[in-house]
């Protein structure tokens, strides 16, 4: 980011003004602070280019801005971001970028109609429930299903799917070894099974104890309770 065209602090004796933006100054903000992250400097023209607006209700737009203390403009200069209107952009730009995560990544939706929802809705949705879609978006795992859609799993959902729940025949990935593997984890290791090596169930005793498996060429035989160490994604 520039430090050319963001200003780093408010003005001495200026105190930020802590009022709600309304949808259309948080639309604003925002785009001042998307432009000034390109490295450019922030023009009145600038943003009512981005905005679809005519120049003077992006003037009224950002002199209302600067009333609250988020950004500096005089007449005929550019439009520079206070440090409080930097944090109070970020906070706009980081939920933009998660819900257009959660759309596009989560639920597949194509970048360019993502991208137009996400201005309908951002705006509509509570701390609680944006937090949710958050948490949800950062330890969500989407992997292809056999019929060609798609299965979603949260990471503490895939970390109960093991070696051990694989049936004879069945193939998984390995995700990843738990820390209480002990020596099972330095075994693997020296046989070159690292995240994403796949594995393949051979054969099970009649028991269920032990397990044969095959990784990398390798027939291995391992214990119910070594089987449990292994995570893995079924393929």
């Amino acid at each position: 980011m520039s430090q050319l065209f963001i200003k780093r602090g408010v003005q001495k004796g200026e105190k930020p003004m802590q009022s709600i933006l309304s949808e259309s100054l948080e639309d604003y903000l925002l785009n001042v602070f998307e432009i000034a992250s390109e490295g450019k400097v922030v023009r009145i023209n600038d943003i009512a280019k981005k905005s679809r607006v005519r120049l003077s209700s992006a003037f009224n737009a950002i002199k209302a801005l600067a009333e609250k203390n988020l950004v500096i403009h005089e007449k005929y200069a550019y439009i520079i971001l206070t440090d409080y209107g930097i944090e109070q952009a970020k906070i706009l730009y980081e939920r933009k970028k998660i819900l257009l995560k959660f759309l596009t990544d989560i639920l597949h939706i194509p970048e360019e109609i993502a991208i137009k929802d996400v201005h309908k809705i951002e705006h509509d949705l509570s701390r609680e429930t944006l937090e949710a879609i958050m948490k949800f978006t950062n330890t969500a795992i989407v992997s292809s299903t056999a019929s060609g859609g798609y299965e979603i799993q949260t990471m503490e959902d895939s970390m109960s799917l093991t070696l051990k729940s694989l049936k004879v025949g069945e193939k998984g990935k390995i995700i990843a070894i738990k820390k209480n593997a002990g020596s099972l984890k330095n075994k693997l290791l020296t046989m070159g099974a690292v995240a994403g090596t796949i594995v393949k169930v051979e054969k099970v005793a009649p028991l269920g104890d032990p397990i044969d498996v095959v990784i990398l060429g390798y027939h291995l035989s391992l214990r119910k309770e070594e089987a449990e160490q292994i995570v893995i994604e079924r393929l």
